[in-house]
């Protein structure tokens, strides 16, 4: 059963099947005190204010003046009640964890709960870590799905500026790793050459297997549909040269018989020309040559990946363009674009 209020998700049977109950009703009462703590302490440092004091004194002399000599001097001793329930509740949800042993060693309760333990200090700025108790208590119930904040305002609120936190700061670690790799690049680190040598080079059977396989695709998808053109322009290549050639037009210049003995030159020259290419192309995309195809390819590749100026001032130029590439991209604000989309919306 789930009971909507607010935009706030109460889930009683997550609440029934995590067992949490007793600890649910603690959470609702810590809830309680810390606000109720918390608004006092508010309260109390707003009391040293002339202006403030002068205000409610307007308000309500009686509680002005009850306040201000019977609770504002004894302030600390009134925390130091809220301290003992806190610091109790704390004793025995470590004592809890201990016994259903939540963690891997039982004096990890306190560091990871350290904000608890801080809060529990009445001194100075040490209280204001209270409020992280309630923060802990709705992350807690929020995980065992007994409460759902996502659609209220303050989640909504937290999370996206979390999300442009977490962007912002890792957009900046990831542009000053690549800018020191791109100065590294620049100043004459062998980053390029380890790059061919360490990562290229040994994958070089991988690239040779890619490459014998795209070898096979283009030609069962490429060539076969674009055969008979691939005829057509043998026959038309074949044709031109000999025309050209001048023995050829001397002999078609006998009577009678030139011409036919041309033209069939010309044919069995070209079905000759094409048989022998079309049949090295289709044996070149079969399975059964790529044990020949495949050593040829890393020869090749070993041969283009051996260490060269040229080589070296391209594979460099390639990578500090995509590095530039990369950045370009991480600098997109993405946070920014959704939040235009929900405008537009």
């Amino acid at each position: 059963m789930a009971l909507n209020k607010i935009n706030m998700i109460f889930n009683l049977k997550n609440l029934k099947n995590s067992h949490q109950s007793t600890y649910f009703i603690i959470d609702l009462i810590m809830i309680f005190l810390v606000t109720i703590n918390l608004t006092w302490l508010i309260f109390d440092w707003l009391f040293l204010s002339e202006a403030f004091r002068t205000a409610l004194s307007w308000l309500s002399p009686t509680f002005t003046d009850f306040y201000g000599s019977k609770v504002h001097p004894n302030f600390v001793s009134y925390d130091l009640i809220f301290v003992s329930i806190y610091i109790t509740e704390f004793t025995l949800r470590w004592l809890a964890a201990i016994f259903n042993k939540t963690h891997h060693r039982w004096f990890f309760y306190p560091f990871i709960h350290w904000y608890d333990l801080l809060g529990c200090i009445p001194v100075g700025s040490f209280r204001w870590l209270r409020l992280l108790r309630i923060i802990s208590i709705g992350y807690r119930l929020q995980m065992h799905g007994i409460v759902d904040f996502r659609n209220t305002a303050p989640w909504r609120f937290f999370a996206k500026y979390y999300n442009v936190l977490v962007e912002e700061v890792s957009d900046r670690v990831v542009i000053n790793v690549l800018d020191g790799v791109e100065n590294e690049i620049n100043h004459g680190s062998p980053v390029v050459e380890k790059i061919m040598r360490e990562v290229l080079v040994p994958h070089k059977g991988v690239i040779a297997d890619w490459l014998t396989e795209k070898i096979n695709e283009v030609c069962d998808e490429v060539y076969l549909p674009k055969q008979n053109a691939f005829q057509i322009y043998i026959d038309r290549r074949v044709a031109e040269s000999i025309s050209k050639d001048s023995k050829v037009a001397a002999l078609e210049a006998v009577p009678l018989v030139g011409p036919k003995i041309t033209e069939q030159i010309e044919t069995t020259v070209s079905d000759l020309v094409f048989d022998i290419v079309n049949q090295l192309i289709i044996d070149l995309g079969e399975k059964k040559t790529d044990q020949v195809v495949q050593p040829i390819l890393e020869s090749i590749i070993q041969r283009i990946l051996e260490p060269s100026d040229e080589l070296g001032m391209t594979t460099k130029a390639i990578v500090i363009n995509t590095l530039q590439i990369i950045k370009d991209e991480v600098n997109v604000k993405r946070w920014q674009m959704n939040d235009k989309i929900q405008i537009e919306q």
